[in-house]
């Protein structure tokens, strides 16, 4: 066992010794006490990695990289203040083909069994076929890059970058897939994901939180109503409520338990608005209310009509009835719009 304190000045300290003193540093929740997950400073762009038909470059950047050698090893810092080129295989005649261009880090002294240190940019060609796949990454390395190499004659090479980034301590880790999300597999209470993989809402994408089980999704989601007439001063369900996909995640946190319902999946706090949209202005005092025990009241006067509640408790299961009333004669048509937030 060795432990390890930064020391004072005049006292030097080995390049691993620092790097383990500096775990603290590191986003968790990835099963390396020491490490951490591998990326791409937060910020680097998508064409950070570029390809012509015989070349590709590497642009400055930095990266964090965990070669997962051994549980002592720690986090390796990398960066290039300089362009960085090398030759890409010629395309092939009659298919295309995937390659890759990578960092292997290799550290004699962290025990990794490599001869020499190194860790300079490395290209791998890949195998030409119809449906070709990428070489497999080799040991303690960090992917760049994907080149995308058509068969001779049929463009120009496209690349796809590596989305992973690295994070520091307690900060929200970007995620761009299931996959992605399911690589967080240590993660500890509290941490916090930004799901880039769903952005039907907006590029920023959706936020969930470990807590201890499961990721609760912090997102919303969003239902509409097709036109219902309602009769005067009787309280009136909103009908066949459908999901606005173009306004929802793809999570299923709340689901349509039947005409007029909706069904919370999992317990916790919530925030709840309700649009009411009317063909013209009612009369009279009108109300909206949610299971009955969340209601607004409203004068008259009005075609829209909506009402928001906060930090609502709400229980797994629970069944959501959006109710209406209005004061003027006769029945009138409307259409709603329900929109529930995960809030914690």
């Amino acid at each position: 066992m060795t432990i390890t304190l930064l020391a004072p000045d005049g006292v030097a300290v080995t390049a691993q010794q620092e790097r383990q003193a500096k775990a603290a540093h590191h986003g968790a929740g990835f099963g390396r006490p020491l490490g951490g997950r591998s990326g791409f400073r937060v910020g680097t762009p998508s064409n950070v990695l570029t390809a012509t038909s015989t070349t590709w470059t590497l642009v400055p950047c930095g990266a964090m990289i965990d070669p997962g050698a051994s549980t002592h090893q720690g986090m390796y810092g990398w960066a290039t203040d300089a362009n960085i080129s090398g030759a890409i295989t010629a395309a092939d005649a009659t298919y295309s083909r995937k390659d890759i261009v990578y960092i292997q880090i290799n550290d004699p002294t962290a025990g990794d069994g490599s001869a020499s240190v190194s860790y300079a940019p490395q290209y791998l060609a890949g195998t030409p076929a119809a449906s070709p796949a990428a070489p497999a990454l080799p040991a303690r390395s960090f992917l760049i890059g994907t080149i995308n190499m058509p068969q001779a004659g049929g463009g120009s090479p496209t690349v796809t970058v590596n989305p992973a980034r690295y994070v520091g301590a307690g900060a929200v880790q970007p995620v761009f897939s299931p996959g992605d999300r399911a690589a967080v597999s240590a993660p500890y209470v509290g941490q916090e994901i930004q799901r880039l993989d769903l952005t039907q809402l907006s590029p920023s994408g959706i936020r969930e939180r470990w807590n201890g089980a499961t990721w609760d999704h912090l997102g919303h989601i969003e239902f509409t109503t097709p036109p219902n007439a309602a009769s005067q001063n009787t309280a009136w369900g909103m009908g066949t409520f459908s999901r606005d996909t173009a306004r929802s995640t793809d999570d299923t946190f709340v689901t349509i338990a039947g005409t007029d319902q909706l069904q919370i999946r999992d317990a916790g706090l919530y925030s709840i608005t309700v649009l009411v949209s009317f063909t013209s202005a009612v009369g009279g005092i009108s109300w909206l209310s949610v299971d009955g025990s969340y209601t607004v009241t409203m004068g008259g006067g009005l075609q829209n009509f909506i009402a928001t509640m906060p930090n609502v408790t709400l229980a797994a299961g629970q069944i959501l009835k959006p109710l209406l009333a209005h004061g003027s004669g006769g029945d009138r048509t409307f259409t709603s719009r329900v929109r529930i937030t995960r809030i914690a």
